[in-house]
């Protein structure tokens, strides 16, 4: 190859921006993702190929100015190309869409680029669960204990209180297991205080609220309410079978009483329950 060859094809290359680039795109399932095509905003685009698979399956292009959207089962009704810019974008995710995307570009100065676009798609961030695993008052002064836990892997969980806060808190080490982190707060006074439990993952950020107020009132419904849940039907009828033994006992150490108080009651109440015996035949 001769130097002037050489050169040329370096000032060609350099003109037309030759070789490709990699663009790494997360999406999240049942949302739209853009599959940005890399081209400079001052291109004026003649040709855009998207195309997937190594055999080069094309699944939309701009030529002459006009849009062609291929009719690829895996694709039907949810593409959309940006004439002026080149992206494509995808509605409706899903995981099977996680693959490298192709696209091949020509503007109207010859200028030429291709580009892969590495798509990842993630299920969505969900909101966090809050649960309250203590509330206590003690001389005007109130202890809550939170506990937050989110779905999900790599999920960051942090506590912050919601507005003004004149007590004092302190958040766990997160768990990692199971996302879950525990926050303990000192409120003074019966006020009510409202804490935001914040989960964040890559470019998603969830948050939930719980409120809690301190009041003698509501901690007795609150006792009663988690007694009368935790106890199984087991024991209420051990209650009221021990409450049926009392009254039959009571009546018959009163029963001299009893019967001398209404005799014709108790008459017609033996005579109810009277149990003839029954012969076995052998």
């Amino acid at each position: 190859m001769s130097l002037c060859v050489a050169v040329l094809l370096c000032v060609v290359c350099i003109h037309q921006v030759c070789g490709s680039e990699d663009i790494y795109i997360t999406g999240y399932s049942g949302q739209s993702v853009v599959l940005k095509s890399g081209a400079d905003s001052s291109w004026k685009l003649t040709r855009v190929q998207w195309s997937i698979y190594k055999n080069t399956t094309f699944i939309a292009s701009l030529k002459d100015s006009e849009v062609i959207i291929y009719k690829f089962w895996r694709y039907q009704g949810r593409l959309k190309l940006d004439t002026s810019t080149g992206d494509l974008t995808i509605s409706n995710v899903t995981i099977d869409d996680s693959m490298i995307y192709n696209v091949a570009l020509l503007a109207s100065d010859y200028t030429r680029k291709q580009v892969k676009v590495h798509l990842t798609v993630q299920e969505p961030l969900q909101k966090p669960v809050i649960k309250k695993t203590l509330l206590s008052l003690n001389d005007s002064q109130c202890y809550v204990a939170l506990e937050c836990t989110a779905s999900g892997q790599k999920v960051n969980l942090s506590w912050t209180p919601d507005g003004e806060f004149n007590g004092s808190y302190i958040s766990g080490m997160p768990n990692s297991v199971n996302s879950s982190l525990v926050l303990f707060a000192s409120i003074n006074g019966k006020i009510k205080v409202t804490f935001n439990c914040t989960a964040s993952s890559v470019q998603q950020t969830e948050t939930r609220q719980m409120t809690v107020r301190c009041s003698e009132e509501k901690l007795k419904c609150e006792v009663c309410t988690i007694f009368c849940s935790c106890v199984p039907s087991v024991m209420l009828s051990i209650v009221f079978t021990a409450a049926v033994v009392l009254v039959l006992a009571y009546a018959f150490k009163r029963k001299d009483t009893i019967i001398a108080a209404c005799p014709e009651g108790l008459l017609k109440f033996s005579r109810i329950y009277t149990i003839t015996p029954q012969t076995a035949e052998i």
